[in-house]
């Protein structure tokens, strides 16, 4: 404490400083304060609380390991998060104001029915949704409700998207593996892992969707081979497809190994 004028008995200080005392230190001054030095030559003095110590003597010669040099520092990882590669507005036009925070919220918002809807049994989704938006986001206008549930709907029920949404996929399904010099962590939408295939999607909810393969924003592209040479770690033996499901169509574009490769982590 401020007040105390001694260390307390029981502190590091005081323990350190009877070792001190006990090899024969003296204080020498340094600048404004001072500090401990024990010479080659230092006298041990004898503990008042303990038996006498005598410093144990140097070793004529030292071990190999004492003068070998350590080895470089391996540099760690580089974190990285793939969602910082493909942001979701890469395709539509810059929204400012309440607008872009409108289109944000609304992502956001069909991000978690996509999550919550498919256990759910087919005749139930659009009440249990309607319910949800009313409780938790305040959205009780059945218009703009339903402008939310009915793309999401239309994806979860379409049938080229049965493998997205099979009872045994997984939803925001968390993936980290350490590729190259890179520490690949994030949560995908979908992900499938069967016996001999791993399937990973992620959705985009733009309002400018691309028509195809060769309209894939780079960004979304290089966030999925992010992805996939975390998973292909992860499940080694596996295929791994990687696919992007633009809500706004729908369409759900499976992308080849060629398109991935160009866009991979170094």
């Amino acid at each position: 404490g401020k007040k105390a004028k001694e260390p307390p008995e029981q502190s590091w200080y005081a323990a350190i400083e009877r070792s001190f005392m006990a090899l024969g230190c003296d204080w020498i001054a340094l600048g404004e304060g001072a500090c401990r030095r024990c010479g080659s030559d230092a006298v041990p003095v004898p503990r008042a609380d303990g038996p006498h110590l005598m410093p144990s003597s140097p070793p004529e010669s030292l071990p190999v390991w004492a003068l070998t040099p350590a080895a470089a520092e391996q540099r760690p990882p580089i974190p990285l998060a793939p969602s910082s590669l493909g942001k979701d507005d890469v395709a539509s036009p810059p929204l400012t104001g309440p607008d872009r925070e409108r289109a944000a919220q609304r992502g956001l918002i069909m991000h978690s029915l996509f999550e919550r809807l498919p256990v759910l049994a087919p005749e139930q989704r659009r009440e249990a949704a309607r319910r949800w938006l009313t409780r938790q986001h305040g959205i009780a206008d059945p218009v703009e409700a339903d402008a939310i549930i009915d793309p999401v709907c239309a994806v979860i029920d379409h049938p080229d998207f049965a493998d997205v949404f099979r009872e045994d996929a997984l939803a925001e399904a968390p993936i980290a593996a350490v590729v190259g010099p890179n520490v690949v962590s994030g949560t995908v939408d979908r992900l499938l892992v069967e016996d001999t295939r791993v399937l990973v999607v992620d959705f985009k909810t733009g309002r400018r969707p691309p028509a195809s393969l060769e309209q894939l924003p780079v960004a979304h592209v290089r966030q999925m081979a992010a992805y996939v040479a975390a998973l292909r770690l992860i499940f080694p033996g596996r295929a791994v497809q990687a696919g992007l499901l633009y809500t706004e169509i729908p369409r759900l574009f499976l992308l080849p190994d060629e398109l991935l490769a160009a866009t991979k982590l170094d």
